[in-house]
């Protein structure tokens, strides 16, 4: 018995809608309103959330969900594609294109089976004795933390940011296709691996309208629309994809994750500096007010005089009573202490140890370099990788200077706070606590030390500063970097400067904060960005077909098969055109047939094709629009009985409508027939035959049906189960 299509829901909603695309793992559906948002819906209609759009006036161009459901790429008009979370709806990355979006579509490595316990070893001299890749950096390193949406770009709040690489063991690529005839192809959604511009392929200027791979990725069937509004459909040979998938998942995989990293030092960092900022820069003002207040002998001179002689000017009085104050003073001794943790904490747990874990990958990518007979892809000179390497070191070497001086300045910190409350106690003449009433000579060794930076840093004209903590997290030299001539080690390079020019050695810059160390090490793995740049030229034009005119509203659909591509496409607004592209030779034999679809009841009544949409690889749904009787009909297209009817025909070298004329065929009668009147005029719908399920769109925008596409219940008496047309 024949499956029949079943209504489940009807909904009446308060705005438009546009865009909608099914999830073919979950019974989740996805949509965009004419108010820029993207809204997902469970199969109940139950909303899981709803996603603002990057600004106003900021509208929806497509929506497409990675192969395992689990993430949705979402493209607006300003050319910006977000990458969601379906879970909580976090945004995973941004990419942004200098043109408009026209197309979209992710596709994954078709799933083979592998096995992951062990090395695979070939004895083909061909392969190079292959070795198949597996990441075993996890068994080394720490898993890099969630991190958080900034709030200055775009989001209304922080949400945990998670990473692209998560389960992901097969290679997906996501394809973006622009209105300035681009493609760009993001391995995992966020790498930029290559470029395609279908203008210089094809020595037109062109939009890209669809993009769809094979199954094994060897080829990349692109149409595109040129400026006199006429379709053709371009092969594009991407054999390198397929022979180097496991090399592609591999090299990407290391791209990705020194970008990710990159990303968590640049965060911890900024957090380290707010953290500073927050009481630090608050003391810094007042002392820096009270400095400007000094005698000549400067601030130093004192403080000095407090600590040795107990000696109280009148400035120092008025700033201790009026601008410090006792309660100020306990805040900022707490405040400080807190602070000093917290970015002692950020600089070890997050800044050099994933300053560490960059340095793994970058060894491992330098060896994927030196493979260049498996990684020959790759257009990243070895010197660069070791220069990151590099910079990666020094980067190192001044977190653990940073490290020292945030040891150092605790130590005088607690000291400075210690004596300062017990003179304003003094000052007061109030009773000290008990453990004040005694500080030891190592302890006023510090306070003497601490004072000795305010006037020289005050006298480099910076502005002033009270301690060196802060000069690491700014964007300039140095204005107190610490003195090498004490340490051992630089002591004893500068006596063998052998060793010291030796390349294995790494440099140390002295006057660079950590700011500066850290844009170094950015720039040095600026390679990263830029490998994509030549990558196109392992791609070329396999086959160009001509011409297909179309209406001025292109409604496409492309399927996928292992040995050929079918093309569904409007000729009219009463017929439409399948054409089969076969892939396994070099010719790509073409075959083509037109459908329409006549009520065999009623001659007289021809049906308009409202919209289409695959819904397997087997079957194509038409939203089929009655005029006279004002309703649309839901029909599901059987693709195996429409190609008995394709004849072969030559595109190559002219139009497809220049051809001799192929069949004229009923659709209608073809078998298996299941169909359902909607009872409403449809606009657009949305289907997944995984899921079984789908959605029609109104046309008013306003109001959707959810069918079950293949209901089995022989209880349903309804006109579900009119299987004549």
């Amino acid at each position: 018995m024949l499956p029949t299509i079943k209504q489940l829901e009807e909904k009446n909603l308060p705005y438009e809608i546009g865009h909608m695309v099914w999830n073919d793992r979950m019974d989740l559906v996805a949509y965009s309103t004419s108010k820029g948002e993207v809204a997902l819906h469970r199969l109940t209609w139950a909303r899981a959330w709803i996603l603002c759009p990057p600004s106003k006036n900021i509208k929806v161009e497509c929506i497409t969900f990675r192969p395992d459901g689990k993430v949705i790429a979402i493209a607006y008009s300003n050319g910006e594609v977000w990458i969601v979370s379906i879970e909580n709806k976090a945004v995973c990355t941004f990419i942004s294109s200098k043109k408009d979006i026209s197309c979209m579509s992710w596709v994954q490595e078709k799933s083979k089976q592998k096995n992951e316990s062990y090395e695979k070893f070939s004895n083909d001299d061909e392969h190079h004795n292959y070795i198949e890749y597996i990441d075993l950096s996890a068994s080394y390193l720490a898993e890099p933390p969630l991190m958080y949406a900034e709030d200055n770009i775009r989001s209304p709040k922080k949400r945990q940011r998670p990473s692209l690489l998560n389960e992901q063991y097969e290679l997906n690529i996501l394809a973006v296709g622009t209105k300035g005839g681009d493609i760009n192809l993001y391995v995992y959604g966020e790498f930029p691996f290559v470029e395609l511009n279908m203008n210089d392929c094809l020595g037109i200027k062109c939009s890209i309208e669809n993009i769809l791979f094979k199954e094994d990725l060897s080829k990349i069937s692109v149409t595109i629309k040129d400026s006199n509004n006429d379709v053709k459909i371009a092969i594009i040979d991407s054999a390198m994809i397929k022979s180097k998938s496991k090399e592609i998942f591999a090299f990407a995989h290391k791209c990705i994750q020194l970008t990710y990293l990159i990303e968590i030092i640049y965060s911890s960092i900024r957090s380290m500096k707010e953290s500073w900022e927050s009481i630090l820069i608050e003391m810094d003002n007042k002392l820096s007010k009270y400095a400007s207040r000094c005698s000549e002998d400067g601030l130093a001179a004192e403080f000095l005089d407090l600590l040795m002689f107990g000696k109280y000017s009148e400035n120092m009085q008025e700033f201790l009573i009026r601008d410090l104050t006792k309660k100020g003073l306990e805040k900022f001794g707490e405040g400080i202490e807190v602070s000093y943790s917290t970015m002692q904490e950020l600089l070890l747990k997050y800044v050099t140890k994933y300053g560490q874990s960059i340095t793994y990958h970058l060894a491992e990518l330098r060896g994927m370099v030196r493979m260049r007979h498996k990684y020959y892809f790759i257009d990243i000179c070895e010197d660069r990788i070791t220069e990151g390497i590099r910079s990666t070191g020094a980067f190192l070497i001044k977190t653990g200077e940073m490290h020292q001086t945030i040891n150092q300045s605790i130590v005088n910190y607690k000291s400075f706070f210690r004596w300062l409350y017990r003179a304003m106690m003094v000052l007061l003449e109030e009773a000290e606590p008990p453990e004040l009433h005694t500080m030891t000579q190592q302890e006023l060794a510090h306070i003497a030390e601490f004072f000795q930076n305010f006037d020289n840093i005050e006298g480099n004209g910076k502005g002033f500063m009270m301690e060196k903590l802060g000069q690491y997290l700014s964007d300039e030299a140095l204005i107190a970097p610490p003195k090498m001539e004490e340490n051992e080690w630089y002591a004893f390079l500068a006596e063998n400067t052998c060793l010291k020019n030796d390349p294995l050695i790494l440099e140390h810059d002295k006057e660079f904060s950590l700011i500066q160390q850290f844009n170094k090490l950015k720039s040095s793995l600026s390679f990263i960005y830029s490998s994509s740049k030549n990558m196109h030229r392992h791609f070329r034009k396999f086959k160009i077909f001509n011409s297909i005119n179309s209406p001025d509203k292109l409604i496409l659909e492309s399927v996928n098969r292992e040995d050929s591509m079918l093309y569904f496409f409007p000729k009219s607004i009463h017929e439409i055109t399948l054409l089969q592209i076969g892939l396994n030779d070099a010719d790509c034999n073409t075959k083509s047939c037109d459908f329409n679809f006549i009520e065999h009841s009623e001659p007289n009544l021809t049906y308009e094709v409202s919209d289409m949409k695959m819904y397997s690889s087997s079957t194509i749904s038409l939203l089929l629009r009655d005029v006279n009787n004002r309703t649309s009909i839901l029909y599901q297209f059987p693709i195996d009985a429409a190609l008995y009817f394709t004849r072969e025909i030559n595109i190559s070298t002219q139009s497809l409508y220049d051809n001799p004329s192929p069949l004229l065929v009923n659709g209608t009668y073809l078998n298996p027939k299941i169909y359902k009147d909607i009872q409403m005029i449809g606009s657009h719908l949305a289907v997944s035959g995984s899921r079984k399920v789908g959605i029609v769109l109104s046309a008013s925008r306003h109001k959707v049906k959810l069918f079950e596409m293949e209901c089995e219940d022989d209880d349903d008496d309804d006109e579900d189960a009119d299987m004549s047309m």
